[in-house]
């Protein structure tokens, strides 16, 4: 069974994507911050669903951090639309 981690600071969204992967047959984790998805990416999800929007450190800070830990694919939710911030997105991934 698939892992999925999903850090977002919105719970309702949390509970919209945890119900919807579940239905699906994958194991869902939650983190509504930074400090508690560090503490969950030790457990080795297949896959990592980051807001990019949360209070204290942003989602790219936490891409960067949890890359010594996963090689997993990261994908970011956001409402931001800039390149700017597509770019960031980016280079945290690589990094």
């Amino acid at each position: 069974m698939y892992k999925i981690l999903i850090v977002d600071d919105e719970a309702d969204l949390r509970k919209l994507l945890t119900d919807y992967f579940e239905i699906n047959g994958y194991f869902v984790m939650t983190a509504k911050d930074s400090r508690e998805a560090l503490r969950k990416v030790e457990q080795g999800p297949d896959l990592v669903l980051l807001d990019i929007n949360m209070p204290g450190q942003n989602g790219l800070e936490v891409c960067e951090i949890i890359r010594d830990f996963v090689s997993c694919p990261i994908l970011f939710l956001t409402a931001r639309v800039e390149d700017a911030d597509k770019v960031a997105g980016l280079r945290g991934l690589l990094l």
